[in-house]
Formats: structure tokens, C-alpha cells, sequence
């Protein structure tokens, strides 16, 4: 901590002697640290059949793992073991073939046809077909989840073809349809959606066998999967512990094969240890106000602006990143195309924040709080955010939450706070990870504004029928210039994993909650 403090008190004093020379216009943000790139998807080596995967995550699952059609937080860590869609996208946004075969969208792009896998099981050993597809689909129409906002209706056109109707079209469609995971019918009708809840039946290449909150969940491989000769493991144990020290010490002992998170400096003293470190930017570290309650401090601009100002980053990185993470004053990843390289920043400039804050009507500055992921944010890098705030005279109370706790809040909503966290973002299409938490239709941080014209940008991004970088770039303009939130530092998530661990696929997928268990093996 005496670390942080030192360096953190040394970018005070730089930023200081800087502000004393006059008030600097805005500059363009600093350039980011070259981006790591995810590790070879596959081994040259013949994969060895057998074993039991067993890797740690901070966290678990906070409201289900088998029944996905309501509003939650992302489960692909766990549930892309049991569960599967139409199809998968990497990093780069190739589409691949998973349950649907082939798909071709419709000249006049209002619909998509797909042609379905043949010979699909679910773990009951009932048949995937199109009705089946269909009944999934009806699901999450009917639950108006924001992954088919843009699917009017689906239709079976045969037993193993389906349309689905567009009430719209957009780029992101095949890249949401990832997360649409098949449930069995069959299970559904037998024991109902709070049956399937903490009891899983897909079509993935594990099938579920016990879960115990916050402590482990546990597959076992399913004989009869689609993908012949696959999976290799008998088993994939998913233990949660919190505490990266502890984790940390859990894995170096040998009771884990692998362990993920966002603790840059857990994944780099591993990776010093000789342990292979799979890594990619996963998303942003942000601030996010509750702008949309009138009566809160955080719907005025120039308070929101000066917050911009008067956080230190570059002193927050080179302390707390250990060369994991970059700067970042946008919601993008620096190896996005859409990245801004010239974005006007709000760089560290503490007098400008207080002037702000006095144009603002709180020359003394005010109380506020920050409501803390646990689970996902750096601690110390969060105090030393409080300590810069009280420097411009905001006085913040740190209130660290669970996960399941935090995710009331993303969920329900907050007040006279803002909310300190991680926010997924994917390079290959910056659309998706907008759309999903800044759009009006988003479920999430309801306690956010969300204006007209937000939402008016982020349709004809979306709406082109290519990803068009420089639409996305109008978004991301607009969301700095509301400051609708304060991106801090893009975060690098890793998994270390002991060298007998292969193709597990970690951060080779567009979204980084999703690896390939059906390809991973072990050597020893």
C-alpha cells in the first residue's frame, strides 16, 4: 500500500506543478500498451483422453445456471460446459457452425434462416430439433430478453430448419445468438423453469451433477455428445474463491489446474513463475454515476466532467497494473478498430476539476459513495480513486458488495452513488457490448441516463449490415461527451494454467466468459 501511495502522491504533485503553468486545453489520450493477443487455440501435440479439470474463479453464478431465459449477468464460463447455440464467434468475429450448420440472411435483411445439426442429444436423450429451437426461442421473446429485441418471431420451416423473423436487422445478431443457449423441452415440461434453474439439461459436451453456491459446481462428460471422440475429460470442476492470496495459494499447491480473474498482479507473479498466462483485453474499469435520478449530484455534467479530471489513471495503471493494464478514456479496447486514437481526453488535471465542480454550485465539493464489485475491482486501485476525489474535496465511502449483491444494484437500480466495476467489451464488434449495457432497451444500470440520441447512434451503428468502425466511433464520442460514465483503465483478464493443460480455448472467443471444453485436455 506504502507503493501506491508513493507513487500516486508523486502523479499529485506532477499534476500540480502542471495546472500552476495555466489551464490545459484537453489532450489527446496517451497511447496504449501494445495489446496481448490470445494464445494459440490449439496444441500440436494428440490430445490425451481422461481427467478432471479443475480451475478457481472469484466468482460464481448469483441467480441461476440452467434456466436463461430471464435478465442476468453473463454465465458462459460455466454454462457453455453444458449448454450451446446456434453458433459461436471468435475473437476476431469469425462465425462458426455449432448447432445450426449453416444459416443465410435474407436479401432484404428481415430474416435469418438456419439449418440445424442433425442427431443433436440433450443430457435427458431427447432430440434437438427445430421445434425444439423454436420453443427456446419463444422463451426469451416471451421474457423480452435484450439478446432477441430484434426477433419479431420464429417459424419452423422443417424438422431441422428454422427462420427467425427480424423486427429489425442488425450486425450483432449472429453474435448474440452465441449466448442463446438450448434447454431441453422435455426437462422444461417435467420439472419447470425453477427445476431447470440449479439443474441444467443442454447439449453440451458436460452434463451437470452438483452445485454448491460460492463454493464449486461440477460436470461430468456427456457419452453421448454430438462432436465424436469429444469431449476428452471425464470431468471439469469450477471452484469459487474470492480472496485472490487465497486463490492464488490454492493453485500453486496443486488444487487447481488453472486460475482467472482480473488481479493483474496475481496473473503476473504466476506468469513469473513459469506458469503459461492466457490473457486478452475483457473490458473496462468504470465509474458509473446515477445520472438519470434528477434530484442526485451526478445529473450535472460538469460534475461528472470534473470526476474525468481529477482522477489520476496513468498513476492507477503504473501502480496497480503490473503492465496488464492501459489508460483508457473510452469504452474500447486500444486493438478495436473502432479505437479512438485521438479522442480529446480529460487527463489528470485536478485544478480544472475543482473549477468545475465550483461552476457547478459545490465549491466546498460533497458526500458521495462508491458501491464496489468485490469480485471483479481492484481494491487499492478503488482507494486510491477515493483518495483522488478527496483531493478536489469529494468525499466518497467505499462500500464493497458481493456479486449477487452487486448485481441488485446493476439490476434495481442505486442512488446518489456511483457503482465501481468491470463492463465486458468485445474488439471484433464494440455494437454488441454497448447494445447490451448502455442501450435503452438494456436491462442493466437502470439508474443511468439514457438519452434519445444515444440510442439514435447506436441504431444506425448497429442497423449497418457491415461493422462500420467509424459509426461506432460517433457512440463512443457522444457516451465521453455526456460522460455518461468514466472509463478508467481497459483491464487485461487471464487464466494461468500448469503447462500439462491444453486448447482450453481461454479469451479465443469473442466473448471472454467462454472457452472450449470440449477441446481441452490434459497431458499428465
Amino acid at each position: 500500500m506504502k507503493n501506491i501511495l508513493a507513487l500516486l502522491c508523486v502523479g499529485i504533485l506532477l499534476g500540480l506543478a502542471v495546472a500552476g503553468c495555466g489551464e490545459p486545453s484537453p489532450t489527446p489520450a496517451p497511447a496504449p500498451a501494445p495489446a496481448p493477443s490470445p494464445a494459440p487455440a490449439t496444441s500440436p501435440q494428440t490430445p490425451k483422453s481422461g481427467g478432471t479439470f479443475r480451475y478457481i474463479n472469484p466468482r460464481g453464478p448469483a441467480n441461476t445456471i440452467g434456466w436463461l431465459a430471464e435478465p442476468g449477468p453473463p454465465l458462459g464460463l460455466y454454462a457453455c460446459t453444458m449448454m450451446e447455440g446456434l453458433v459461436d464467434v471468435d475473437y476476431k468475429g469469425t462465425v462458426k457452425p455449432k448447432l445450426a450448420t449453416a444459416w443465410t440472411i435474407a436479401p432484404d435483411l428481415t430474416s435469418i434462416t438456419f439449418t440445424l445439426r442433425l442427431g443433436v442429444k440433450f443430457h435427458d436423450g431427447t432430440d434437438f430439433n427445430a421445434a425444439v429451437a423454436k420453443w427456446n426461442y419463444d422463451q426469451f421473446l416471451a421474457a423480452k430478453l435484450a439478446n432477441v429485441k430484434d426477433v419479431s418471431s420464429v417459424d419452423v420451416i422443417d424438422n431441422n430448419t428454422i427462420k427467425i423473423n427480424l423486427k429489425k436487422y442488425s450486425n450483432t445478431l449472429l453474435s448474440t445468438l452465441t449466448s442463446t443457449y438450448m434447454v431441453s423441452k422435455a426437462a422444461f415440461d417435467k420439472v419447470g423453469k425453477d427445476g431447470l434453474r440449479w439443474n441444467p439439461v443442454g447439449t453440451g459436451p458436460f452434463k451437470f451433477v452438483s452445485f454448491e453456491r460460492d463454493v464449486v459446481l461440477k460436470v461430468a462428460r456427456f457419452p453421448d455428445y454430438w462432436q465424436k471422440g469429444k469431449p476428452y475429460l471425464d470431468a471439469i470442476e469450477a471452484h469459487f474463491i474470492i480472496d485472490p492470496l487465497t486463490a492464488s495459494a490454492a493453485f500453486e499447491a496443486g488444487e487447481a489446474d488453472a486460475i482467472g480473474g482480473d488481479v493483474a498482479k496475481v496473473l503476473y507473479d504466476l506468469g513469473q513463475k513459469g506458469n503459461q498466462v492466457l490473457k486478452s483485453y475483457t473490458g473496462a474499469i468504470t465509474l458509473i454515476p446515477d445520472s438519470k435520478n434528477p434530484d442526485s449530484v451526478w445529473s450535472n455534467l460538469k460534475v461528472r466532467q470534473a470526476v474525468d479530471y481529477a482522477i489520476d489513471r496513468d498513476a492507477i495503471v503504473k501502480a496497480r497494473g503490473f503492465g496488464l493494464w492501459t489508460t483508457t478514456y473510452e469504452f474500447a479496447p486500444p486493438d478495436a478498430s473502432a479505437y479512438i486514437k485521438d479522442l480529446p481526453a480529460r487527463t489528470y488535471n485536478p485544478e480544472k476539476a475543482k473549477q468545475l465542480l465550483a461552476e457547478a454550485g459545490y465549491p466546498n465539493g460533497f458526500t458521495t459513495k462508491i458501491i464496489g464489485d468485490s469480485s471483479t475491482t481492484d481494491k487499492e486501485a478503488t482507494v486510491a480513486v477515493q483518495g483522488f476525489l478527496s483531493k478536489v474535496g469529494i468525499e466518497a465511502q467505499l462500500d464493497w458488495v458481493d456479486f449477487a449483491g452487486f448485481v441488485q444494484y446493476v439490476m434495481g437500480g442505486w442512488k446518489d452513488a456511483i457503482l465501481a466495476c468491470a463492463n465486458g467489451f468485445s474488439a471484433a464488434n464494440l455494437n454488441q457490448g454497448i447494445d447490451f449495457v448502455w442501450s435503452q432497451t438494456a436491462a442493466f444500470f437502470p439508474s443511468v441516463l439514457k438519452t434519445d440520441q444515444l440510442q439514435t447512434l447506436l441504431n444506425e451503428s448497429m442497423g449497418a449490415k457491415d461493422y462500420d468502425p467509424a459509426l461506432v466511433q460517433k457512440v463512443l464520442r457522444y457516451m465521453h461527451d455526456e460522460v455518461m460514465f468514466l472509463p478508467l483503465y481497459c483491464i487485461t483478464r487471464g487464466h494461468a494454467v500448469k503447462p500439462y493443460v491444453h486448447d482450453t480455448g481461454f479469451y479465443t472467443q469473442q466473448s471472454w466468459a467462454v472457452f472450449t471444453p470440449a477441446d481441452t485436455w490434459l497431458s499428465k
